[in-house]
């Protein structure tokens, strides 16, 4: 089960370290969205910024990836305008687990901006394998 409505101001996940997550954010709303993802320290790891224009059509704003230190917890904003305002975000994590062991997380997150009710404004994908190569 998802978890939310919640506010884009900070939400806390955990990552598992020492892995390579790859990162995707797509927006397909007028109003510019804002992702930005900071770790413990308050670092920036990462900041998408984008539309999709007037008409709505879905845009890729930003992709990468970075790897897991020790510590692995993080905050994720998402909302629009540099973070003027917070979008309300469904979000949830899943896995695929063998034997116990995860060979594939990720972490999903869609918005709503406030200018409809449909949570389609932008979507953020965290996700890495168990091991890479």
């Amino acid at each position: 089960m998802s978890v939310g409505p919640v506010s884009g101001n900070g939400i806390a996940i955990t990552l598992a370290p020492g892995k390579t997550v790859f990162w995707t954010v797509t927006a397909q709303a007028a109003y510019t969205q804002f992702v930005q993802l900071k770790d413990t320290n308050g670092t920036v790891v990462f900041t998408a910024t984008g539309s999709g224009g007037t008409g709505g059509t879905p845009n890729q704003i930003g992709q990468g990836h970075f790897v897991v230190p020790n510590n692995a917890n993080y905050t994720m904003y998402i909302g629009t305008n540099n973070g003027a305002q917070w979008s309300s975000v469904i979000w949830d994590a899943d896995a695929l687990v063998y034997g116990g062991t995860v060979y594939y997380q990720t972490f999903n997150f869609i918005s709503e901006d406030g200018g409809g009710t449909d949570y389609n404004d932008s979507a953020v994908t965290l996700s890495y394998f168990n091991s890479l190569g």
